[in-house]
This record gives structure tokens, C-alpha cells and sequence, in this order.
């Protein structure tokens, strides 16, 4: 006839090893939330430099409509001296003109060349946002592809842990009433191991040496004994 206490501690070592798994399987839980705000993270840092680029690209476009405005309204008031050199009647006039003229003219080749440096500007500043923006959809699609993973762990994650929980109970349910509870209140402190193994005259738990009295009756295994200092129920490996 098998000792009540070997099937008692066969039924607690099923417990502690369901409890353990719970403990694992909540830890992964737990763990989800954060890799996807990780993720979430990555994705918003890619679309926000993706759209800094697109501000640099618009600030740039509006540098060289402000440029080419101003060549355009230059080049206007060349044109209007231009016109007004037939008018002027004395030397004096004819050689302030022509100098305002060319002092216009110089600037307007000093603009037509800022332009040109603003547009190689606009293309550099283009390729770049369009880098970025064909970076950003690929990040976006694996981002996608990961979060539908992490969610489909997630509910595989929940149902595990149901189930666990549920083969748990059971095995706890067979225990009797008093070693049942002396068992939930020792795993709910002990984050689910409320067993150790002795090894030699140690708790392998708390790695305290147990008296010689304390080992007999863990061999005799008439009783139930527990640790006299991490108060962990314990046994021999049979």
C-alpha cells in the first residue's frame, strides 16, 4: 500500500511544478505590454523623423520661393531702369543709372547662385525624405507583422495560463483540506515554490544546513515537514 504522505508529496510536487509554469507563463505576460511599447516606440521615433525631414524639405522649398521672388522682383527693377535710360537728359543722371544697374545686376548673379545651391538643397533634401519615408514603411510593416505576433502569444499566453491554473487546483483539491492550505499559503509567499529538495543536510532553497532530527523525519516521511527557516515543505528526491 503506497504511504499517504509519498502520494500526498507527489501530488505537491505537481502543484509546485503547474505553479511554476504559472509563474513563467505570467512572467511572459507581463512582458508583452513592454515589448510592444518598444515597438510602439520604435515605430513613432521613424514617423518622427520621417516627418522632421518633410518640414526640412518644406523650410528649404520655402528658402528657394523666397530667392527666386526676390531675383524675380530685382530683375523687374532692372528692366524699369533699363527703360528709363532713354529718358534721362544729363550724363550725371545716365551714370547714376547705369551704376544702380549694375549693382542690381551683381546682385542678381549673387542670388542666381544662391538658387542653384538652394536647389541642389531641395533635391539632396528630397532624396532624403524619400529615404526616410520608404525606411518608415518598412519599419511600419514590421512593426505590423510583430505587434500581430505579440498579440497572438498574448491570447496563447492567457489561455495556457487558464488551463494551468485550472490542473493546479485540481492536484491542490486532492491534498488534504489542512495541507491544501499550509501549500497555497506557502507558494503565494514563496512566488510558487513551496517545496525544496534536501541535499545531503541542506535546503536547496534557502541553502541552510537542517538539523539531523529534521532529516530523519523527512526520510521516515511519516509527516509532512517543513523547513525551519524558509518554512518550504521538504523532501528527498526518491
Amino acid at each position: 500500500m503506497t504511504n499517504p504522505i509519498t502520494q500526498n508529496l507527489d501530488l505537491l510536487k505537481r502543484a509546485q511544478q503547474l505553479d511554476s509554469e504559472i509563474y513563467h507563463t505570467r512572467l511572459l505576460l507581463e512582458e508583452i505590454p513592454v515589448e510592444r511599447a518598444k515597438l510602439s516606440l520604435e515605430l513613432e521615433n521613424e514617423k518622427a523623423r520621417s516627418n522632421d525631414l518633410d518640414k526640412i524639405l518644406k523650410d528649404i522649398q520655402l528658402k528657394l520661393k523666397t530667392k527666386e521672388l526676390e531675383l524675380s522682383q530685382k530683375e523687374g527693377q532692372v528692366k524699369k531702369l533699363d527703360g528709363q535710360l532713354s529718358q534721362v537728359k544729363t550724363n550725371k543722371e545716365y551714370n547714376a543709372l547705369q551704376q544702380e544697374i549694375a549693382s542690381l545686376k551683381a546682385d542678381n548673379s549673387l542670388l542666381e547662385e544662391e538658387i542653384i545651391r538652394v536647389l541642389d538643397e531641395v533635391e539632396a533634401a528630397k532624396d532624403e525624405a524619400r529615404k526616410e519615408k520608404e525606411k518608415f514603411t518598412l519599419v511600419a510593416k514590421s512593426f505590423q507583422g510583430k505587434d500581430d505576433e505579440q498579440v497572438s502569444q498574448e491570447k496563447n499566453l492567457q489561455g495556457r495560463l487558464i488551463d494551468l491554473k485550472k490542473q493546479r487546483d485540481e492536484a491542490v483539491m486532492q491534498l488534504p483540506p489542512e495541507l491544501g492550505e499550509l501549500y497555497n499559503r506557502i507558494a503565494s509567499k514563496k512566488q510558487g515554490l513551496a517545496l525544496a529538495l534536501v541535499t545531503g543536510d541542506v535546503c536547496t532553497a534557502c541553502q541552510m544546513q537542517l538539523r539531523p532530527q529534521l532529516i530523519n523525519e523527512v526520510r521516515l516521511g511519516e509527516n509532512i515537514v517543513v523547513c525551519e527557516n524558509c518554512s518550504r515543505i521538504l523532501y528527498f528526491d526518491s
